[in-house]
């Protein structure tokens, strides 16, 4: 081999520079970044969900899904009795495909975009895509196979509604190709006319799938919260945090971080968050106007920052996604704000029971257990002027377990001297207060049940015992067994729709 060969083509010569060829092919230098093609791919997908889930939710296309399979029938049927309406529908026949189509369509697009997103999602969370060198195996996570598990019903239910759909005009069609008054065409309308009803009655059954479509939080509705601690550091905070689902909980970290650099220095975060949650809390229930609760934010909020963390219509948690997890939240759990609204209800009044008390306990446990099973929350707050332990004892007869004890230190909560205000500029009010006393109190959650032979009426008892075993207040509460769910999936469905309702609002305008 020549030293010019060997030198890459060079000499010392005046021979010209000849570059060697790639022997990997042009282009082989360039690779493409996976984690950026799956973001894209999550973004397009994610963007498809939301549009067919917003037209497959729409109040007419809804009503034409339910009623089609009717038509459907209505005509078959109506064809059986006057044969020739079917032999001269041929055009007519095929007007049907069309309105099948609308009908299941969207429905089909947003299922099945809503699968491939969420595995998108899980896939960009695995490689650290969402979040830059934080990788989550959000397949791991308590809860997420339920979410997946109520995807697939999703695409079973689309499956199922295709089917019946394309089944009943295929035998329309049939019957208007064969002779009429034949086996084979009584048949065919008669099939037609059962699966169109058939079909009818599935769109009724799964109209609750078809409201959860095209959700901004696409996982907070399947989820459940199976896995919870028992005691909470706060009503608000941790009851909100337990209701979400594991890809949302992530991001709820995220916007923990950015809501802690907004604080006004001096501010104890936790109680920051609670109160802040408070006043959002306030304001859904029009308890408080917008420009109220805007001065009392920005009381430990940086007004720079302010618009940023709470008034951003492109970011995750926001004003309105805020109240709509409170929202949520109060569905799965409304007796736990039984306790917050009794618990205002005695600071602003002012109750001599409380304010000249050395404990303060309260109980909430919903009036019908479904399923045999129920959640059971208990407010302590040690109102004397030093911290003291105390001993709590849950009786559940009949129950499992039927005894369970609690030992807790309480920290000092002394009560305020007379009624507060909810709101006021200067003087402490219920918006300084109700943080304090669920930041200081002890809050538990307790799951009770009972076996599958007891039903009907039963009590719950709750004892508060000092160190040496004397019972310083009990209380007991009654609830009703039934080993059925009821109505109560129905009444909370409407409250989560409702919740996400809430969220679809427009920000607030607010004068900075």
């Amino acid at each position: 081999m020549s030293a010019m060969a060997l030198d890459g083509g060079k000499s010392d010569g005046s021979d010209a520079y000849i570059p060697l060829p790639d022997p990997y092919g042009a282009g082989f230098e360039y690779s493409e970044d996976p984690i950026e093609n799956t973001r894209k791919q999550w973004d397009s997908l994610e963007n498809r969900r939301l549009k067919a889930g917003r037209i497959a939710r729409h109040p007419l296309l809804m009503i034409w899904r339910t009623l089609s399979g009717f038509v459907l029938a209505a005509f078959a049927f109506v064809s059986v009795i006057h044969s020739p309406l079917i032999e001269s529908a041929n055009g007519l026949i095929f007007i049907f495909i069309p309105f099948a189509l609308i009908s299941a369509g969207p429905t089909v697009i947003a299922g099945e975009s809503a699968w491939q997103a969420m595995q998108a999602r899980i896939s960009l969370r695995e490689q650290g895509g969402v979040r830059v060198g934080k990788k989550h195996i959000l397949r791991a996570q308590p809860g997420m196979d339920r979410i997946i598990e109520s995807l697939s019903d999703q695409r079973r239910n689309n499956l199922v509604l295709v089917l019946l759909s394309a089944s009943t005009v295929v035998l329309l069609i049939l019957a208007s190709a064969v002779t009429s008054n034949s086996l084979a065409w009584n048949l065919a309308l008669l099939v037609a006319m059962t699966l169109g009803i058939a079909q009818s009655f599935h769109g009724i059954f799964s109209y609750g799938f078809i409201r959860q479509l095209g959700d901004p939080l696409p996982s907070l509705v399947f989820h459940a919260p199976t896995h919870h601690p028992t005691q909470l550091g706060s009503v608000l905070g941790d009851l909100l945090v337990a209701h979400l689902d594991p890809d949302l909980f992530l991001e709820w970290e995220a916007w923990q971080k950015q809501f802690r650099k907004a604080l006004i220095p001096g501010h104890i975060t936790k109680q920051a968050l609670e109160r802040l949650l408070y006043i959002l809390h306030l304001h859904m229930e029009e308890e408080l106007s917008t420009d109220m609760a805007h001065q009392e934010l920005n009381s430990f909020i940086i007004e720079e920052r302010f618009e940023a963390l709470l008034l951003d219509g492109n970011s995750r948690f926001n004003w309105r996604t805020i109240q709509r997890l409170i929202a949520h939240s109060r569905g799965w759990q409304p007796e736990a704000f039984q306790l917050l609204d009794r618990l205002q209800n005695d600071l602003l009044a002012g109750n001599p029971s409380m304010l000249r008390a050395e404990w303060r306990m309260d109980v909430a446990l919903a009036d019908n257990c479904y399923e045999g099973s129920g959640n059971l929350f208990i407010v302590l707050n040690n109102q004397a002027f030093e911290s003291r332990h105390v001993r709590v004892e849950v009786l559940t007869p009949k129950g499992e377990p039927e005894s369970r004890d609690h030992r807790f230190e309480l920290s000092a909560c002394p009560p305020p001297s007379n009624a507060v205000l909810l709101s006021h500029s200067s003087d402490e009010d219920a918006l300084d207060w109700m943080p304090r006393y669920l930041e200081r109190g002890v809050v538990l959650w307790i799951g009770v049940a009972w076996p599958r032979t007891v039903r009907g009426p039963t009590d719950v008892q709750v004892i508060l015992r000092d160190d040496d075993g004397i019972v310083l207040e009990s209380q007991v509460l009654r609830t009703m067994i039934q080993r059925t769910a009821g109505s109560q999936t129905k009444q909370r469905i409407k409250k989560l729709e409702a919740a996400r309702k809430l969220g679809e609002l427009p920000l607030p305008k607010l004068a900075f």
